[in-house]
Parts: C-alpha cells; sequence; structure tokens
C-alpha cells in the first residue's frame, strides 16, 4: 500500500513537472521576440566582401548599448534573431572598449523583479523576490566592481544560448543596483566584430528597432540605408 502511495505520489510530481514546463515554455513563446532582416543582393555582396558581419545590441534602460550581443558572420539575404525573457547577471572587474566581457564572480540566473546579493566575499547569491518587479536587481555588499547582464537568445541551429547584452560602464559601489531590460535592439555591420565585445563609441549607419509593444519586425537594408518593411 505505502508502495503504491508513494509511486503514486512520484507520478503526480513527474506529472506537474511536465505541466509546469509545458506552460513556462507557453509563456517564453509569447513573450519571444524576433527582428527578421533582409539584405538586398548588392549589398550582400558588398559586406562580405569587405568582411562585414550582421551585429545586435540590446537596450538596459537609459544607458548606451555597450556590448555586442550577437555577431552574425554568415549571414544571408534573409536572417532572423530571436530572443526570449531569460537573464542572468554576473561582476566583472573592468569595462574596456574592445575587449570581450569575462565574468570576475559567479553567475547567476535572476528574472524581473528578483533581486540577488553580491556578498563582501564577491559571491552572489541565488535571487529571491525584491526590488523593481520590472527589473533585475542586485543588493552590493561587496564594494566597487562592473554588474554585467546577459539574455538568451536563438542561434542559427535553433538552440538557446546565452552572451552579454551589457556592462556597467561605470563601477556600482555599495548600495543597490537596478538593470530594466527594454525591449530595443539596434542593428549594424561591422567588420571585425565578434560576440560579447564591449564598446564606447556609437556604432556606423544602425538601425534601432522598437518591440515593446510587439513581437516581430522586418527590417530590410538596401542601397546603404535601412527600412521597415
Amino acid at each position: 500500500m505505502n508502495s503504491n502511495l508513494t509511486r503514486d505520489s512520484m507520478n503526480r510530481v513527474q506529472q506537474k513537472f511536465v505541466e509546469d514546463t509545458k506552460s513556462l515554455r507557453k509563456l517564453l513563446e509569447a513573450t519571444e521576440k524576433t527582428v527578421i532582416v533582409e539584405v538586398a543582393e548588392a549589398d550582400l555582396r558588398s559586406l562580405k566582401a569587405s568582411g562585414y558581419a550582421l551585429c545586435f545590441a540590446k537596450k538596459i534602460g537609459d544607458f548606451d548599448y555597450n556590448v555586442i550581443w550577437k555577431s552574425i558572420h554568415k549571414f544571408l539575404s534573409k536572417n532572423k534573431f530571436t530572443w526570449q525573457p531569460i537573464y542572468k547577471l554576473f561582476g566583472t572587474n573592468e569595462f574596456r572598449d574592445q575587449v570581450k566581457v569575462e565574468a570576475s564572480t559567479n553567475v547567476v540566473k535572476i528574472g524581473l523583479g528578483e533581486i540577488t546579493i553580491l556578498d563582501g566575499t564577491g559571491i552572489l547569491s541565488n535571487p529571491v523576490t525584491g526590488g523593481g518587479i520590472d527589473s533585475l536587481n542586485v543588493d552590493n555588499e561587496y564594494g566597487e566592481i562592473h554588474f554585467a547582464v546577459s539574455q538568451t537568445s536563438i542561434n542559427e541551429s535553433g538552440e538557446e544560448e546565452s552572451a552579454p547584452i551589457f556592462v556597467s560602464k561605470q563601477s556600482s559601489m555599495i548600495g543597490t543596483a537596478t538593470f530594466k531590460p527594454v525591449e530595443k535592439v539596434q542593428i549594424w555591420f561591422q567588420a571585425n566584430a565578434e560576440t560579447s565585445t564591449m564598446f564606447s563609441e556609437l556604432r556606423s549607419n544602425p538601425m534601432e528597432v522598437d518591440l515593446t509593444d510587439r513581437n516581430e519586425v522586418k527590417i530590410r537594408y538596401e542601397d546603404g540605408k535601412w527600412s521597415v518593411v
């Protein structure tokens, strides 16, 4: 009898886990954002000949774009870039132009409306509910450090991957720091561009797309100019 009850309990737990996983997936799909980038044939040939990559950066609050979130070297006439509201937070020792982001602390998965503590030893705690409900929050007990945020996107193979979207240029001191993801992306072409590279200067000929109130947008690059399709 006890054995049967145990099996029944385990089956219910497994069933609930499957249902919760499906519900989470549906929620993520409902909030996925997609940009479709079309490139005219003549421009495609010219960009490829010059060694350019198709680059994306993501907005955080009122801060400037400052990290290449995704650099696609094998872009084609039609390119699809999709992301999900799944975030990670970590600390890094520096912000340096043209250098790839490297985590100096442990990395924690964090959701909107959650807060993590960077303790005096430099370790981030498991996030709990707290702070701004539309932000990623961190209570800094450690001292001078740069905080960074990563977000999940879907790569060319259809797989999820997380990469940095932002690093605070100014180091954070003791106290609470808040980072609000904004559904805006900047898109441009750049030579010698690599994913996760920090930058300080404005990009050349960028296109900013706002997906705050929509889940998909299509843009086109032709004759060196961007337009919304």
